[in-house]
């Protein structure tokens, strides 16, 4: 589809574009709030014109890998990657959960991507050199606190920390996902008074997700008994475990919404209901690792019949 575009649209796209890659260049923090505003622009200005859309990613291109350090340079690339995927989730009429998973797995996907490419081209020194010195830091310090290091077991710690190094990609794939939720709640703001329709979605009171899910976790946990620690094969469990855990505490977050809607609860104390259950995060895995195993929800809505 291509309409007419007026000058005034793309320059406030190129500037929108401008403002993300160079706030991204000073700060990741700044890059991943300004990242929903970015995509809307280009999601907005694809949407009437694909050549002007590809336009403006050439236009910037050979300045950016000029003038721009090569990160800044990649995250320019990952924006435009994002727009594009958000822009055919819309194209094609998906789902928003649908929608969510593609964005999610592209910014997974990309900051995985990002990170191998820097370190393959010498461009940052290898993550596990950066741990390493990070964490000889970290220790020294504690020893510099004398009696109060004395109380704590350092090698508790040491252990603690290399199983956060470790379950690495799982912890980026999780704040891939808080990126793109953030992200497409975003745009339904933004596009509210456009003409482009957005997804399909259901209520956060009906996301549900599949029991292959249980049988996922319980798989995994059987198997992590049985791996090695330290063993390639522990270190792909436990980020799996990771992953699939975040997914049982979704669903309990989920099935909990459901159940004080169904007791009639206004939307607000219900909301309010939510807010413990989001910080004990443990409990709320276990609500929805048991509404799994009972399919209490299915229960609950055959009972309503």
């Amino acid at each position: 589809m291509n309409k007419r575009v007026s000058m005034l649209q793309l320059m406030l796209v190129l500037f929108a574009v401008f403002v993300f890659i160079t706030l991204t260049d000073i700060s990741l923090l700044f890059g991943a709030v300004l990242l929903p505003f970015a995509v809307y622009f280009l999601v907005n200005l694809k949407h009437q014109s694909n050549y002007h859309f590809w336009l403006t990613f050439v236009s910037f291109l050979i300045p950016a890998a000029l003038l721009l350090s090569p990160d800044a340079w990649v995250w320019f690339v990952v924006l435009y990657i994002v727009a594009t995927v958000v822009h055919h989730t819309l194209k094609k009429n998906m789902s928003q959960e649908l929608a969510l998973f593609y964005v999610t797995a592209t910014l997974m996907l990309s900051f995985i991507g990002i990170l191998n490419l820097l370190q393959g081209f010498g461009i940052i020194q290898p993550i596990s050199d950066a741990y390493l010195d990070i964490r000889s830091w970290y220790l020294s310090q504690l020893e510099m606190y004398g009696t109060f290091a004395a109380d704590l077991d350092t090698d508790i710690i040491r252990t603690s920390m290399d199983q956060i190094f470790i379950n690495l990609p799982a912890y980026i794939t999780v704040i891939a996902f808080m990126l793109a939720l953030y992200t497409i709640l975003m745009q339904r703001v933004l596009f509210s008074s456009s003409s482009v329709k957005m997804w399909n979605y259901r209520s956060f009171k009906d996301w549900a997700f599949p029991r292959l899910i249980l049988y996922l976790f319980l798989i995994l946990f059987v198997v992590s008994f049985f791996t090695t620690e330290g063993t390639t094969a522990q270190s792909t469990v436990s980020n799996l475990l990771i992953v699939v855990e975040w997914m049982l505490y979704l669903h309990g977050l989920s099935f909990s919404y459901f159940f004080f809607r169904e007791k009639k609860l206004n939307v607000a104390l219900s909301i309010l209901l939510l807010i413990p259950l989001i910080i004990l995060r443990p409990i709320t895995l276990l609500i929805g690792l048991f509404e799994m195993i009972f399919r209490i929800r299915t229960l609950i809505q055959l009972k309503r019949k």
